[in-house]
């Protein structure tokens, strides 16, 4: 939001879930600009199973919001659960037919760990994340 704001001049309101609701202040399990009847995009910092994307289309549901899309940084490209092959990602726009994008996928974080100076002399970080993809991965 702000920097859209210093950049682009483009005013965008902010929200946030608190995980706890509250009584006080503001009170509520959001905290920022009201939502209802507001089309929303979720920003996440992460996506494992997909998780905390359906706490949040549940809470904005339910305080009257539209959702259209979530942006993460990092797709951990993991089974969104035991039962399928899907990625989080794959499962939650299914579920919620919306687009879910992501600026780095695992993928990337293995490519620069391989290939950065300051890492791939530490054979046990790439090792480490290579372990848990093929562990964890859904593709």
């Amino acid at each position: 939001s702000v920097a859209l704001k210093i950049n682009h001049n483009v005013d965008v309101d902010v929200a946030y879930n608190r995980k706890e609701a509250k009584d006080h202040g503001e009170g509520g399990e959001l905290v920022g600009a009201p939502v209802k009847g507001k089309t929303i995009l979720i920003v996440d910092d992460v996506i494992t199973a997909g998780t905390a994307i359906r706490e949040s289309m549940e809470l904005l549901a339910r305080e009257g919001a539209k959702v259209v899309g979530v942006s993460i940084a990092l797709d951990r490209q993991e089974k969104a659960n035991e039962e399928t092959n899907q990625s989080a990602i794959q499962v939650v726009q299914k579920e919620f037919g919306i687009k879910v994008c992501s600026i780095a996928g695992l993928e990337h974080l293995l490519s620069f760990l391989k290939n950065s100076p300051d890492f791939s002399a530490d054979a046990n970080v790439f090792s480490s994340v290579s372990k848990y993809r093929e562990k964890y991965g859904s593709y």
